[in-house]
């Protein structure tokens, strides 16, 4: 049985990362896709889940590889084969309102060939990066829904704060192998500016 998991583990762990991105999108976007979405609004409820869990996790992980790789490191998206499937099975739990938890634990910035040995500065910067980027995607979508008065662009912008405000709260809450756990041991200021914040945003 522990032979299977790592074989899985590896072939999770280096899949394309175009593809890695997209499951990874998907894994989180079903916990708002509905069973009634291709009959009812598909745009609303199909639509709507997979542009906003883009948005929340690609410029994540995006900021995170980019980050890293200024610091001299080889870095991508890889999956884990263990969290896609827990995500997976949680979100998909909630889509059918059995459970309001939405998680994101599908996978990780692999960084790779790291010149010198790590410092906690380093390893902050690059988690920190990710939910300062979900932070202001929220922060921007939340003014344009306030200002709106088209239905729609309301309902998306409003949506895609709220999702990057969870992404941002969830991933800085400070238990390894989460980003908090690394932003709270380099900088206990910032980390709880972010949490505040984000916390702030998911209950607006």
């Amino acid at each position: 049985m522990s032979n299977l998991l790592n074989e899985l583990e590896w072939r999770f762990r280096n899949l394309n990362e175009g593809l890695a991105f997209l499951l990874a999108i998907l894994s989180i976007a079903i916990a708002y896709i509905r069973p009634y979405s291709l009959t009812y609004d598909p745009l609303v409820y199909l639509v709507f889940p997979i542009v906003t869990a883009t948005i929340a996790i690609v410029p994540h992980e995006i900021a995170h590889r980019q980050i890293a790789r200024r610091y001299g490191s080889y870095s991508r998206f890889a999956l884990s084969f263990t969290g896609f499937l827990i995500t997976l099975l949680v979100n998909l739990i909630s889509a059918f309102g059995i459970s309001p938890f939405v998680i994101f634990a599908s996978g990780y910035t692999l960084i790779l060939g790291r010149f010198g040995v790590p410092t906690q500065e380093v390893e902050g910067k690059i988690s920190f990066g990710g939910p300062a980027v979900n932070l202001a995607v929220s922060i921007v979508s939340f003014i344009i829904a306030g200002f709106t008065s088209n239905p729609l662009v309301y309902i998306f912008f409003a949506e895609l704060y709220s999702f990057n405000a969870w992404v941002a709260f969830f991933n800085l809450l400070p238990i390894p192998p989460l980003d908090g756990f690394k932003v709270f041991r380099w900088n206990k200021t910032l980390w709880i500016i972010g949490l505040i914040v984000s916390l702030a945003l998911v209950i607006l």
